[in-house]
Parts: C-alpha cells; structure tokens; sequence
C-alpha cells in the first residue's frame, strides 16, 4: 500500500482514505465511477493545454491527463490527474476541499485495482 492511500469497497461504493501525515480525508464514490476515471487517465496523448500554449513551455513540463469522479460523500467532484514525468509515472488526487494528494501511479493501482468492477 503507498504510504497515505488506502481504499475499501463497500457494496458498489469506494471509500478512499487518503493521509498527508497531518491531515485525513474520507472520500465515497460509486466504484464504477472510480474505475472508469482511471481507464480515462490511461487514454492516450489528450494534452489538457492547446498546442499553442505547449509551445511556450520548457519541454520539461509534465504531460498528464486528468478525470472526474462525482463524490458521494462529501459532495463534490474528485479531481484525478496521471502525471508522465521521467522516472514513475504519479497520480495525484485533488480533493473538493481543495487538497492536492501525489502517489507513484502503479503503487497506486495496485492499491485500487483489485477493488474496481472488472
């Protein structure tokens, strides 16, 4: 399990649990709605700036792709991002709170994985 990320299913809800050491955050959601988000960040090459812009950025600048899960409790949408930066692949959660949560992408998954509807 990456440290600060844990997930249990309950009936056809997810409960996320995610820690920054400080702070705890409880987040449900729909499990399907979990998974089919993840299968959105694995698609391919969708830059979220306009050509024009990443024309303007070093080419260091991370390529990712993001997706949104509706919350059930709290409301609110759950903000994923898949980050491709040299070395492991992150993914980062952003909370409606508006709290920002980075794990290493396939550490994560294993997490996730075997929870998700198949």
């Amino acid at each position: 399990m990456p440290l600060g990320l844990s997930a249990k299913r309950d009936g056809e809800q997810i409960e996320l649990v995610l820690n920054d050491g400080t702070a705890e955050e409880r987040l449900r959601m729909l499990a399907v709605e979990l998974a089919e988000a993840l299968a959105r960040l694995e698609v391919p090459g969708y830059p979220t700036m306009d050509p024009e812009e990443l024309e303007d950025e070093p080419d260091d600048v991370p390529n990712y792709t993001t997706a949104a899960v509706e919350l059930v409790e709290p409301e609110g949408l759950l903000y994923l991002r898949k980050v491709r930066v040299p070395g492991p692949d992150l993914l980062e959660f952003t909370t409606p709170a508006g709290s920002v949560y980075e794990f290493e992408w396939r550490a994560a998954m294993d997490e996730l994985a075997p929870l998700l509807p198949r």
